[in-house]
């Protein structure tokens, strides 16, 4: 069975096969319309991140959307995906669209899909998400002619999103880390969530519950001080195109001149991480004393990481930390073909 760890973030979406493509684009859909001139300064490949014009059929019918990098830059009535429940969210089915082009191996492979969802959504609604990954059946191709592409998954796992960031944190140095009576803890700094998770090590990983949450706070509250910024300078509101540029960059030009908010931003970014910091502080009290590493990853740990660096001694962003938690899922894809591993 192909495996595939897909990281269904708020703000991009993450995915590796059991191959090794991985894949990477902003949760945006957009309306889509024809563009007779796109390949005119090169348009970019089918199977580009950049260039994902989709026809998508279903059971309800045929849909163009624009996703990714090109709803950013040419779309119309861009929103991102998960401005809401994932689980309900009309424009769930074209990311996972993409996501399945882009990995999904050729012919009628059966898949098995490993995600997740912030540690609160997943006590609570992990059931409702697997049924409805599970009632996923459609096709899907690039608009420019690529043939169809069946999108369905054999075998679903739910699993929490930070504590698929720490099997890939740890995986591959487990002797180090798997000190028994020691805790390992990991932040897993998303777009709108920041969720947290512990695990005491015994002869197996023991999650406390009590440890780990979700901090309902990530860095899309930069994006909202860019734009409350960019307002108050120029009186102008920003569309999501300039904001996401702004939030990368600091800066933007209006009305030809160079605009630099970086050092706005960079306050911005001090003040998020130690609201961040103070939650853990709150919630891990006297325990974090006997941690042996506090693990940063997601999209927002590098951002925040001179600010978060200080919460342990040994606070460590992990190896490629915006793809941790989908790369901790095809090892659970793997863990659960092999019926072995750490049981957690």
């Amino acid at each position: 069975m192909f495996k595939i760890g897909l990281d269904l973030g708020y703000g991009y979406v993450k995915g590796v096969n059991e191959v090794g493509r991985t894949v990477s684009f902003p949760s945006l859909v957009g309306e889509a319309y024809d563009r007779p001139l796109s390949g005119l300064f090169g348009g970019g490949s089918y199977d580009s991140t950049g260039n994902l014009h989709l026809v998508l059929s279903d059971a309800e019918g045929k849909r163009e959307f624009f996703v990714g990098e090109l709803a950013r830059r040419e779309g119309r009535n861009v929103s991102f995906a998960f401005d809401e429940d994932k689980i309900t969210h009309p424009n769930t089915k074209a990311l996972l669209a993409a996501a399945g082009m882009l990995l999904f191996p050729e012919g009628n492979s059966q898949v098995h899909m490993v995600t997740g969802l912030p540690l609160e959504q997943y006590i609570h609604k992990r059931d409702e998400f697997k049924e409805m990954l599970n009632r996923v059946s459609l096709s899907v191709r690039h608009k420019e002619g690529q043939a169809d592409k069946r999108i369905s998954f054999s075998k679903t796992t739910i699993f929490p999103q930070a504590a698929g960031a720490v099997y890939h944190a740890i995986w591959d140095d487990r002797q180090k880390y798997l000190t028994k009576g020691s805790y390992l803890g990991l932040v897993d700094v998303g777009f709108k969530t920041t969720d947290f998770i512990v695990f005491l090590v015994e002869d197996r990983l023991v999650l406390r519950e009590d440890l780990s949450g979700t901090i309902p706070v990530g860095v899309s509250q930069l994006q909202t001080a860019a734009d409350r910024l960019f307002t108050n300078k120029t009186g102008t509101k920003l569309d999501i195109t300039e904001m996401m540029r702004l939030v990368e960059s600091g800066e933007l030009v209006f009305k030809g001149q160079k605009l630099d908010l970086s050092r706005d931003l960079e306050d911005v970014k001090r003040e998020l991480a130690r609201t961040i910091k103070d939650r853990l502080k709150s919630a891990w009290g006297n325990k974090i004393n006997f941690f042996h590493t506090v693990f940063l990853a997601g999209g927002g740990a590098v951002a925040l990481e001179h600010t978060l660096s200080t919460l342990h001694p040994t606070t460590t962003v992990v190896k490629d930390a915006r793809f941790a938690n989908a790369r901790g899922f095809l090892k659970v894809a793997e863990v659960e073909a092999k019926k072995s591993g750490l049981a957690v």
